[in-house]
């Protein structure tokens, strides 16, 4: 049993407000379909800024920016000419090339051995075959028996040669490789030349049975920055309008070799930011909808009195939850004592065995029992809790009556 002081009569009077802590359905229901909604518009600007983010690639003829193809993408469909974009090796194996198409390849940097492979038999499949500053591995893979090297002129080129596609005097800004052809491979039309090789050459292979293959050594010819330097655009749409579609590959990030120098992208897509961010707001939206949620503050009139016996019974409860008897026990032992003290007339700082004497003393009690009760073992369950409060409170009472 605890003994409790008397409480004091709270003088909070009616006038306080009602606490809303639960909010009304309808309020759920708008708060639900808010969030909803926030969430469909951050997906969807998130969808497009993700889907933007691909055409940034260089030389991708959907890509507006300065590194970008897309002003000589639109100038061959202006000619009529069909330009498909196939984006990735699947995209390129699932593609329709033939004898009415043109095969334009412009990056190939980190492609690996599959996807040459692929490149490979889609260029056999073609009817003519445009390599705009190709790698050296896609180099010897379609245009066997052909030797590359880097050009390093300044300024621009001017053209001593009349081509199909290209006129004597004709100038293109600028150049990063030059090409020959040994072997097998046959020289066809040659131009801007430096030590027999060719800025722009047109290999013929009929031992390998493939298609006319043109090589350009300069991507100024293709890039949205510098197209129209020069003579580049109306060199680039006659190399590449020669039939009536175009099939321009552009590579994936699947396309890379794990080993190659596009391996870290490939470990982050560029939809991974764009979903983690997508995924914030969810969960954002989540804490919202099921959050616990406390209500409106409630103007409360002063003074608010709260009862003496709020602190004991709440600290009580934690005792219990926390299961601590060792502590509880020492609690209500020590304030037995301090009462028994005042109670007795000793010291304040009077030793424990001094107050059992006093109290066996002035009790029917005796001192082991009075010792035990004071400085005993805790309390090991609720029910010897019980017995040592009710014990304590019995001894209280019995020194008060003498």
């Amino acid at each position: 049993m605890t003994i409790a002081p008397a409480t004091t009569p709270s003088t909070a009077t009616p006038e306080a407000q009602p606490t809303d802590l639960a909010p009304s359905p309808r309020r759920t229901v708008v708060r639900v379909l808010v969030s909803l909604a926030a969430l469909a518009v951050a997906a969807v600007a998130l969808t497009w800024s993700g889907s933007s983010a691909e055409v940034k690639a260089a030389y991708h003829p959907q890509n507006p920016t300065a590194n970008g193809s897309q002003a000589l993408a639109r100038v061959l469909a202006s000619h009529g000419i069909t330009v498909d974009i196939v984006t990735g090796e699947a995209a390129l194996r699932e593609a329709k090339v033939d004898g009415t198409t043109t095969l334009v390849v412009t990056d190939t940097s980190q492609l690996r051995d599959a996807t040459i492979a692929s490149l490979d038999q889609a260029a056999r499949n073609a009817g003519r075959v445009v390599l705009v500053n190709p790698g050296v591995r896609v180099l010897r893979t379609l245009a066997p028996d052909v030797g590359q090297r880097s050009f390093s002129a300044n300024g621009s080129l001017v053209a001593a040669c009349d081509a199909d596609d290209i006129r004597r005097g004709e100038s293109i800004s600028r150049a990063q490789s030059a090409y020959r052809a040994f072997g097998t491979a046959r020289a066809g039309d040659t131009c801007f030349m430096d030590n027999l090789y060719a800025v722009y050459l047109q290999v013929e292979n009929n031992a390998t049975r493939r298609p006319s293959t043109i090589l350009i050594g300069s991507t100024d010819l293709i890039v949205n920055s510098r197209i129209t330097n020069a003579d580049n655009a109306g060199i680039a749409v006659r190399a590449m309008g020669h039939l009536p579609r175009v099939v321009w590959y552009v590579p994936d990030l699947r396309d890379a070799p794990v080993t190659s120098g596009g391996a870290d992208r490939q470990l982050a897509p560029p939809w991974l930011s764009p979903m983690l961010v997508l995924a914030a707001f969810a969960f954002g939206g989540v804490m919202l909808w099921r959050g616990r949620r406390l209500g409106r503050l409630v103007r409360e009139p002063l003074p608010v009195v709260v009862r003496a016996i709020e602190t004991t019974e709440s600290r009580g409860r934690l005792y219990r939850k926390a299961r601590d008897g060792a502590r509880a026990s020492s609690v209500l032992r020590e304030a037995t004592m301090r009462r028994l003290t005042a109670y007795l007339g000793l010291p304040p700082a009077s030793r424990p065995d001094a107050v059992i004497a006093a109290v066996a003393a002035a009790s029917p009690r005796t001192p082991e029992t009075v010792a035990w009760l004071l400085t005993g073992p805790p309390a090991s369950s609720e029910s010897e809790m019980l017995t040592l409060a009710a014990d304590l409170a019995a001894l209280e009472k019995e020194i008060r009556r003498s």
